[in-house]
């Protein structure tokens, strides 16, 4: 019965960690009409967004209107999560992690930043979906390299 429940979990683990994958492609690509596929599309969807300076945009149709005004500013977007843990409790799940994100603005201005990024996403009818994104920018002098030595 443990091996089964271990298999379950971790079927489960890897259906969230590929929507999360699909959300981050999404984003980098641009594409609304696939992030209207990873995420619930209900007026309690939260966006708390950008990572510098962000706002919190509640409703689906409240964040697809703030993408639409966000994503023409840019040439380029690159947005990717370094997956830190997946969590999962019944219908809910949440991954946290660091995320990258890359920008060249059609003005030539080109940023990046390291953010910490949390996504919460429910079961509905076995497929798992976003319900909730929160980006946060790492202050640059809480950045430490993974493979430097840590003093105490």
């Amino acid at each position: 019965m443990a091996k089964r429940s271990s298999a379950n979990a971790s079927s489960e683990t890897s259906k969230i960690r590929a929507i999360n994958l699909a959300y981050y492609k999404a984003l980098s690509a641009r594409d609304l009409r696939a992030l209207d596929t990873v995420w619930t599309c209900t007026a309690k969807n939260i966006l708390i967004a950008p990572p510098v300076n962000p706002h919190t945009h509640v409703g689906w149709a409240a964040i697809r209107r703030y993408w639409e005004g966000y994503f023409p500013t840019f040439d380029k977007f690159n947005v990717s999560m370094q997956v830190t843990a997946v969590n999962v409790n019944g219908p809910v799940a949440w991954v946290h992690g660091i995320e990258t994100s890359r920008r060249r603005k059609k003005t030539g201005e080109v940023s990046s930043s390291r953010n910490y990024g949390i996504n919460i996403f429910v079961n509905r009818g076995g497929r798992w979906l976003m319900e909730f994104h929160q980006s946060g920018v790492i202050p640059k002098k809480n950045l430490k390299r993974r493979d430097a030595p840590q003093n105490e």
